[in-house]
């Protein structure tokens, strides 16, 4: 494990737990209106996306949305013991989640409409820290990591972060796959480029 990654980790997830609820909602609806104004979201019509945690960019919101305006809307859904995530179609927010492992909402086994990432035309992923090239940090359990090497190398990903999840710099790993661009509540940081070099 690099103890640097594991630094900028626990420092950046200290500062976004100090945010209050009212900091977490305002914030997440100005990342919102932000990703509205994306091609990548106008054009998609099957969007991949994370149900949040408390302190993380709140998505209820933004799937709400995107259902309301008939867009196909997928969650993850952690597999078994592994650490596959699967795609599965999520038709009503309120009705159809549960505390699932990793104490993350995900649909109940009732609700289950999985699909391949290939049908994806666009992911939209949390983090805990991101730099300008579009890497990132996540909690450390590989689970992103692992889905996205099976993601169409021409689907957008989309990564929202709170701008003090932004740093400097990230240590990158061979297997690492940055994201083609950060939304926060100030700006939107296109990466482009970056990840075609490393497929």
């Amino acid at each position: 494990m690099n103890h640097n990654k594991e630094e900028i980790r626990n420092n950046i997830l200290k500062k976004r737990l100090s945010l209050s609820p009212e900091e977490i909602k305002n914030k997440s609806h100005q990342i919102f209106l932000n990703l509205l104004k994306t091609s990548e979201f106008l054009h998609s019509t099957k969007i991949l996306f994370y149900v949040s945690t408390r302190s993380e960019v709140q998505t209820e919101e933004m799937i709400k949305t995107s259902l309301a305006e008939g867009k196909k809307v997928f969650v993850p859904v952690i597999l078994s013991d592994s650490i596959d995530l699967a795609p599965s179609q999520l038709m009503d927010f309120d009705k159809e989640l549960a505390k699932g492992k990793k104490g993350i909402f995900e649909p109940k086994e009732e609700y289950y409409r999985l699909s391949p990432p290939s049908d994806l035309d666009l992911v939209i992923l949390p983090g805990v820290a991101f730099d300008g090239e579009g890497n990132r940090i996540g909690r450390g359990l590989g689970y992103y990591d692992n889905f996205l090497k099976k993601v169409n190398p021409s689907i957008p990903i989309i990564a929202l972060a709170f701008e003090l999840q932004i740093v400097e710099k990230i240590p990158v790993e061979e297997n690492d796959i940055p994201v083609d661009k950060i939304i926060t509540e100030k700006r939107i940081i296109n990466c482009i480029g970056t990840r075609e070099l490393r497929i």
